[in-house]
């Protein structure tokens, strides 16, 4: 079976048409869709998200994913409504545009005690993904909570189904000192459903191109499809630029890391 390539295109440009152009140069099949022209996927009016589907079309693409900052909050009891009501509009964002999966994440808190609430607190957005029949992919974007992979356990052994999986980035979890084959795999192979492609130099605080960091990612694929996953693999480089609600690397740098995948992935036979 083909490996599964998509990209978050904002990476590349704002704008809608050279993203859709470069993804459709680059061979890569599916967008994650999380701003056009600076505005948030979660601000698009259905309007525009009919633009970004006529796009894709166009360019033979389609969104694999909503790329939504929703949970990208610190813990507090009051955020919780505010960001069911943004996991909705992500939802039917989904619906619009005839994708199956949104991408969020966990609330930060530094609470040791704030398991059970954090659980709550994503149970009732799973209970939202049911109504939608979408899948939420919990990414575990660095010192989230879900970000330790202690938590992220806790979170998909007690929450894990069809409509509640993960999103795993190797460079999150690099940044802060774990490594996937130690700390993630085997336990979180029956909840991944996405792979965050970027790699990263944990010494240096710096993002890199697949297989030129600590990510193992090498290691990883190779492992994963020895079990017979299959599932999607994310480019989000961050090789330029990288913010809390997004990163950028430009055409020419998100070209080099696509590159950098495909040599990985020709590593391990599955070019």
């Amino acid at each position: 079976m083909p490996v599964s390539l998509t990209g978050f295109a904002d990476e590349i440009s704002p704008d809608l048409e050279v993203q859709t152009r470069t993804l459709q140069e680059l061979g890569i099949r599916g967008l994650d869709l999380r701003s056009v022209d600076g505005t948030n996927v979660l601000e698009l009016s259905p309007m525009q998200l009919q633009n970004v589907l006529d796009k894709c079309h166009e360019h033979g693409l389609e969104v694999s994913s909503i790329g939504s900052p929703v949970n990208k909050v610190p813990y507090d009891v009051l955020a919780q409504s505010k960001e069911l009501e943004k996991l909705r509009k992500a939802c039917h964002a989904a619906s619009l545009l005839n994708c199956k999966r949104v991408r969020i994440f966990t609330p930060e808190t530094v609470d040791a005690d704030a398991a059970p609430k954090i659980l709550e607190w994503m149970a009732e957005q799973r209970r939202l993904a049911e109504e939608y029949k979408v899948i939420l992919i919990v990414e575990n974007d660095a010192r989230y909570w879900n970000a330790y992979p202690e938590n992220s356990k806790k979170l998909f052994e007690t929450l894990g189904s069809e409509y509640f999986k993960a999103a795993f980035d190797f460079a999150n979890t690099v940044l802060i000192g774990y490594r996937p084959m130690k700390d993630w795999f085997p336990w979180l192979l029956p909840y991944l459903d996405t792979l965050h492609i970027k790699d990263a130099v944990e010494g240096e605080n710096k993002v890199v191109p697949a297989g030129e960091g600590e990510g193992e990612i090498e290691e990883t694929l190779r492992w994963l499809y020895a079990q017979g996953w299959d599932g999607p693999l994310t480019l989000e480089p961050h090789l330029q630029d990288a913010g809390k609600f997004g990163g950028f690397s430009g055409a020419d740098r998100f070209g080099a890391a696509t590159q950098a995948l495909r040599d990985v992935l020709v590593r391990v036979g599955k070019a």
